[in-house]
């Protein structure tokens, strides 16, 4: 093949790469103005990250709300309280030893997971203490938090043995205190004091 046939060759073989390479995606793929990200059928309901959906799902309780008072509305606040709750859930290190009646918990972790966990189990403890099951009582460690939680009526082996089972993260679970507070810091009114060092 002669020389300047190669080169034209090459030069269109190269071209023609680049153009499929620029080519128009699959209509599947491609954005529209006004388009809706969905097919037919049952939309999805999560927002993607846990605590986006819910920071979203207050978003929409606030908005539906016509007392809601936008001046005082602190969205961060809720955020700086999810990130605690991501801390405290999934970076703590837990020693879980048994106690009369039920356990103590010692609760550790580097300076930001003590911190959430001062927080957190420093407002959660006085909560658990009052539900009709536990008694619960939460002090400062070196590190964190020591939470000692007892079935109120240590008597009931299975009520004990309930306490134990559910350990840090479950008894962390329990109440329906929850969702509320997450509203009231929305709504301003009140965190685990977020500026605290």
């Amino acid at each position: 093949m002669p020389r300047a046939h190669a080169l034209t060759v090459l030069i269109l073989v190269t071209g023609a790469l680049r153009a499929g390479a620029q080519a128009t995606p699959p209509a599947s793929m491609q954005h529209a103005a006004g388009m809706q990200h969905e097919r037919p059928g049952t939309p999805p309901t999560q927002g993607g990250q846990a605590a986006f959906a819910a920071i979203q799902e207050i978003v929409n309780i606030l908005d539906a709300d016509s007392t809601t008072d936008w001046s005082k509305v602190n969205l961060e606040a809720l955020r700086q309280h999810f990130i605690d709750m991501d801390l405290v859930t999934m970076k703590a290190r837990v020693r879980q030893s048994p106690a009369a009646g039920g356990v103590v918990l010692d609760v550790t972790g580097d300076a930001p997971v003590s911190l959430a966990l001062r927080r957190i189990l420093g407002a959660h403890a006085p909560m658990l203490g009052a539900m009709p099951a536990y008694h619960a009582t939460a002090s400062e460690i070196p590190g964190g938090m020591r939470m000692t939680v007892t079935a109120r009526n240590a008597g009931d082996a299975r009520a004990v043995a309930r306490v134990r089972g559910l350990g840090f993260i479950g008894l962390m679970t329990e109440g329906e205190h929850h969702t509320p507070h997450h509203l009231m810091i929305a709504r301003g009114m009140g965190a685990h004091a977020h500026e605290m060092k």
